[in-house]
């Protein structure tokens, strides 16, 4: 089952499921942030903050069938950035160029260097794109070894692209070893450049839809507190998408919960292990 919607009340839905998923993985109860810009780090509150971390953006960079053929997230907000429908004075710049960023540098094939799996005795090199490890390391994280068949055969593919031959009974072998390397050294030392990314992301969100809520918003008294409703879009007539708008407004009346914060540019670019 899939809802049926406009344009704008898919951009709408979108915007509001995006701005939830981030808000869940960049906010104080899941890290803290230490350093001064543009050299800020951010450290996690425990090891499992960091694994809720990764499943969370595993979701962000998965697919939905919510209004209708499946579509990234990812896709979603590109196609928002090159279509808006609420760009006032161009307030949808800092939204395109945050997710042009974030999307380079996920897609972007990296080498890690002198990985070592001793359960079948391998030390190598290995051609990946961050958008892979980060995902298999998500699933990971999420599912007992079990449910990862789909990993398997995904790492399968990974190694023999670098002309490693892996078997299945290999790869299960190495799931371990694999997600220690990824996960616990290699993601926790993007993560600071992981949050900015998507910080950013959530800034460009709010600084998009400004124009939009202060054209919307209407406030019925002058007594504390102060009532108030929104005048929706014309387009926007499905119900669900109204109740989306709605929560949407109500969220970008504050800012995103953490300040803008630059991390260095080092931590964006370096790929192989500690």
């Amino acid at each position: 089952m899939f809802l049926h919607c406009n344009n704008t009340e898919k951009e709408i839905i979108f915007l509001k499921a995006i701005k939830e998923l981030i808000d869940s993985m960049v906010n104080y109860g899941m890290l803290d942030l230490h350093g001064q810009n543009p050299d800020t780090k951010i450290h996690f509150k425990s090891t499992i903050h960091q694994k809720f971390f990764n499943i969370i953006l595993l979701d962000f960079l998965s697919v939905t069938k919510l209004c209708g053929k499946q579509l990234f997230y990812l896709d979603a907000l590109q196609s928002i950035c090159r279509s808006p429908n609420f760009n006032k004075n161009n307030s949808v710049i800092n939204l395109t160029k945050s997710t042009k960023e974030f999307v380079d540098w996920l897609e972007r094939e990296v080498i890690v260097e002198k990985i070592w799996f001793p359960s079948i005795e391998l030390e190598t090199n290995l051609s990946i794109k961050r958008i892979e490890f980060i995902k298999i390391c998500g699933n990971i994280s999420k599912h007992n070894f079990t449910r990862l068949s789909g990993v398997v055969s995904e790492l399968i593919k990974i190694f023999g692209r670098n002309h490693i031959p892996l078997d299945t009974e290999k790869a299960f072998l190495i799931l371990g070893e694999f997600y220690e390397w990824f996960h616990t050294d290699l993601f926790a030392y993007h993560s600071s450049a992981i949050a900015e990314f998507l910080n950013n992301i959530s800034w460009g969100i709010y600084e998009y839809l400004q124009p939009e809520f202060q054209r919307s918003i209407v406030f019925e008294n002058n007594e504390h507190p102060r009532r108030y409703h929104y005048t929706y879009p014309n387009e926007i007539k499905n119900s669900f998408a109204k109740n989306c708008y709605w929560d949407l407004m109500n969220e970008i009346r504050s800012k995103p919960y953490i300040n803008k914060f630059q991390v260095t540019r080092y931590l964006k670019m370096r790929d192989s292990a500690l």
